[in-house]
Formats: C-alpha cells, sequence, structure tokens
C-alpha cells in the first residue's frame, strides 16, 4: 500500500513539475476563428518551449513550432544572450494589427531574464515581450517590449486613423531597434541606418577645481558616420557577452510636411558587463518605405547633463532633401 501511495505521489509530482512550465496564450480579436486557433497553439507551443528550455537548462528545440526562418535565427541569438522564461499558467490578450496590413501582433507576455551562471543580473529582470505573427498565423518576430503604459500614451497622443495605424509601424520598428542592441544583431543594424546616417553621441565634460573637486563643465559632441559607428558597436559587442537596452519616456512625433517622416525620443538605459549609462535617444526615421524604413540620424546624450530644453529633437535636422 505505501509503494502504490509513493508511486502516486512521485506521479503528481511529475505532472504538476511539467504544468507549472506550460504558459497557454488566448487571443481574442482575431480576424478569424481559424487563425486565432493557430496564432494560440503556435504562441503557447513557442511560450512552453521557452519555459522548459530555461528551466533543463538546454537550447531551444522549435520543431513543430510555426514560425519563420527568420524569426527562429533571432530567438535563438537572444536565446544565447540570456535565457528566459514566463511564469505565467496563461494570457489572455488581444490581437493587434500592425500599419498597413503588415501582419498581427500580441502584447503583454511577463518573462523572467535568467543570467547563465557565474553572470551577473542586478536588475530588469522582469521584461515583457511581443509575437508578431503574419495574417495566417505564423510566428514571424519576438521582440522585447516598451512598458505597456508607454505604448498606450504614444498611441492615444493622436486620433487620426492615418497615423495610429503608422504609430503602430512606427513603435513595432522601435521595439525592434531596441531587441537587436540586446541580441547583438549586427545585421538588423547594418540595415536599419541609412548608408548616410548621421551619429551624434555625447560625451560629458568633467573638470576639477582648485580643491580637487570634480564637476560637470558641459557636454562635448562626436559625430560619426555609419559604418564608424557600426564598427566600434561590434567591438562593444564582442566585449559584452550580455547587453540590456530598455527604452522609457517614449515620444513619437511627425513631420509636418513630410508625413512618411518621424522623430522617436526616448530615455535609454543602457547595462552591459562592462558599462552602464543612462541618456536621451533620438532617432529619426523614414518610413518611405514601410517594409523597409531607415534610420537617418540617431543621438546620444547624457541624462544628467543635458538639460531637456537641449535635447535634440525633429526640428533639430533639416529633412528638405529625404
Amino acid at each position: 500500500m505505501k509503494k502504490i501511495i509513493a508511486l502516486g505521489i512521485c506521479l503528481f509530482m511529475a505532472v504538476l513539475v511539467h504544468a507549472q512550465y506550460e504558459t497557454t496564450l488566448v487571443v481574442t480579436d482575431a480576424p478569424s476563428t481559424a487563425v486565432k486557433a493557430r496564432m494560440e497553439q503556435n504562441g503557447t507551443k513557442l511560450l512552453t518551449e521557452l519555459n522548459n528550455a530555461q528551466g533543463e537548462n538546454r537550447n531551444l528545440s522549435l520543431a513543430g513550432i510555426n514560425i519563420n526562418n527568420q524569426a527562429a535565427e533571432s530567438l535563438m541569438i537572444m536565446w544565447e544572450v540570456c535565457p528566459f522564461r514566463c511564469d505565467e499558467v496563461e494570457i489572455v490578450e488581444r490581437c493587434l494589427h500592425i500599419g498597413n496590413n503588415q501582419g498581427l501582433q500580441v502584447r503583454n507576455i511577463p518573462v523572467i531574464m535568467e543570467p547563465r551562471a557565474g553572470e551577473r543580473f542586478d536588475e530588469d529582470q522582469y521584461q515583457e515581450i511581443v509575437l508578431n505573427f503574419d495574417n495566417s498565423g505564423q510566428i514571424t518576430n519576438l521582440c522585447f517590449s516598451i512598458a505597456q503604459n508607454l505604448y498606450t500614451q504614444v498611441m492615444r497622443s493622436n486620433l487620426e486613423v492615418t497615423d495610429l495605424r503608422r504609430r503602430s509601424l512606427v513603435l513595432d520598428f522601435v521595439e525592434q531597434f531596441r531587441t537587436a542592441y540586446n541580441r547583438k544583431d549586427m545585421a538588423f543594424l547594418e540595415d536599419i541606418f541609412s548608408d548616410d546616417a548621421l551619429i551624434i553621441t555625447g560625451t560629458v565634460r568633467k573638470r576639477v577645481n582648485n580643491d580637487g573637486v570634480q564637476f560637470v563643465s558641459g557636454v562635448s559632441y562626436k559625430v560619426q558616420d555609419k559604418r564608424t559607428y557600426l564598427s566600434n558597436l561590434s567591438a562593444v559587442f564582442r566585449r559584452n557577452q550580455r547587453i540590456n537596452v530598455v527604452f522609457d519616456d517614449v515620444k513619437v512625433m511627425k513631420h509636418r510636411q513630410k508625413d512618411y517622416i518621424y522623430g522617436v525620443k526616448l530615455v535609454q538605459h543602457w547595462n552591459a558587463d562592462t558599462y552602464s549609462d543612462k541618456g536621451y535617444l533620438f532617432l529619426l526615421w523614414d518610413f518611405k518605405d514601410e517594409a523597409n524604413p531607415k534610420i537617418h540620424v540617431r543621438t546620444w546624450q547624457p541624462y544628467d547633463a543635458t538639460p531637456e530644453k537641449e535635447v535634440f529633437g525633429l526640428n533639430s535636422f533639416n529633412v528638405s532633401k529625404l
């Protein structure tokens, strides 16, 4: 009798351990019942595999999950940098439409970032991800998302239908841009910056007075072209096992005359093995080709040393030739 009870307890514990790794995705407002079913099936399989792979300390296995090759390769790179899991048993979220028939999206999926053995992870362990699907329900991308309150704030800041559509597309690429730094994706960054991109980086100037006290005396700016910036960035990626970039206080502005030109102003938190900082980031995006937008300007200014009135914005640059 005792053996039977012990066996029953072991079976119960095995079921319990398996169940705690499963996350079920439930999607509302999908275009059709068939698409809803495929989104839920693929999303559930992917989230559950993330949980199991992280819990078993192994590589991902995406067999049986309908995910395109580009998304699969991207996810594998992210996994090498830092695994993550979803602790929720069930997630119920709306299906959103991206831009002009650019696909479908499910947001607000909470994940816990897990450092690898011997790696420090002092902050930003809780993140949210967003899953992108094509119109048939296949997974096409997974990105770390901006906070939901920021997303809602940006989407509600302009009530024109056409601009809301474009704003959803802008935010989608902003999240892809953030995730590219986290997964050290040089190919994406090579593609997203225009060939003539202007890169401006601010550095705090410090002075020491007669008493030996150091104080900030201003900000110096360095201008780089695309090739120099990406070369330097590649070296930074090699020096750091993990890079975690978080965007906060996001503002999206549309150019008054050229409705395909957008400025995105935000606060960037950069945390890596060798260096951490906080600064104002401005991106000037060209969405003339919505499927392949380009960044023409990227600026970074130190947060504590830059007055808000001096932060670069859409009106700081001449876009007449764009």
